[in-house]
């Protein structure tokens, strides 16, 4: 028994490293790079001089959508959804998460500065476009520090959270379940510690429930799919509860983690730009 204890803790430490600092492939799905059409910025983040890398599309109009990426991803996976939100005439911003750069990379904290880095680009785009009309989008943990951020910032008109995980434990407890196969108990709770160790902040933290109740006065539009292979749809659903049960829930039956718009290209985007259309008008 001890040996088989052994044997798990040595696999969650190696994996809570790894899961700190993942591999960041290129993945634009078959979406073309804008970096080349995009104006590259800096966004000044925390309080030592840092700051983040920033791709802006300007749009034509007034109204502007900043996009978050997900976990092991970087900015390219907002080419994406700019290359149908920009010629409707919305303005993108796109950032690099610090756990996403290559030098002097933060760790993967499952919100605590994902969220830090998300405030420091609403900042930069509020100062660079006074009185734009703001919406945000976000995958799986971008999702659900869109929603975190947008429940701090009125001026956020509206949100798209396409897999968003309802809590830091809830993420790693079904991460834990459906992608590594191994139990939830004990390997949460373990790969928690380990990670509060090495980053000084509980991945587990982040309540994204409670701030989808304060969206119920602001429109939310949830993505989620049945073959996820990460996270319960389970948790959109307890999001789209939390905000008032008044927002689009959009199941998919036949796709995977952040698969919707791969999936069901043309309806994802007709769904958005309708979705953003009636909120913040291109």
């Amino acid at each position: 028994m001890t040996l088989v204890g052994s044997a798990l803790l040595l696999f969650l430490a190696g994996s809570t490293w790894m899961a700190l600092y993942p591999g960041v492939p290129a993945d634009l799905g078959g979406a073309p790079n804008l970096d080349a059409r995009a104006r590259r910025v800096r966004v000044p983040v925390g309080t030592a001089g840092d700051s983040l890398d920033g791709w802006s599309l300007a749009g034509r109009g007034a109204a502007a959508v900043v996009v978050f990426h997900g976990y092991g991803r970087d900015h390219t996976r907002a080419w994406r959804y700019a290359q149908f939100l920009n010629p409707a005439g919305y303005g993108v911003l796109a950032i690099d998460f610090r756990s996403s750069r290559l030098a002097d990379r933060k760790p993967t904290t499952l919100g605590h500065y994902e969220l830090e880095d998300a405030r420091a680009a609403l900042g930069w785009l509020e100062r660079d476009q006074p009185g734009v009309r703001i919406g945000l989008l976000g995958e799986s943990l971008g999702g659900s520090v869109a929603i975190a951020l947008a429940s701090e910032r009125p001026e956020v008109r509206a949100v798209v959270a396409d897999c968003p995980f309802e809590s830091g434990q809830r993420a790693l407890e079904d991460s834990f379940e459906r992608w590594a196969h191994v139990p939830r108990w004990p390997a949460t709770p373990i790969a928690a510690a380990m990670a509060g160790v090495l980053t000084g902040h509980d991945p587990r933290s982040l309540d994204v429930v409670a701030a989808a109740a304060r969206l119920r006065d602001r429109p939310l539009f949830l993505v989620t799919c049945d073959r996820d292979d990460r996270l319960s749809g389970s948790q959109a659903l307890d999001l789209w509860r939390a905000a008032g049960s008044k927002d689009v829930l959009w199941r998919l039956p036949d796709c995977g983690h952040n698969q919707a718009w791969t999936a069901h290209r043309a309806e994802y985007e007709r769904r958005v730009l309708a979705f953003y259309d009636a909120r913040l008008g291109s």
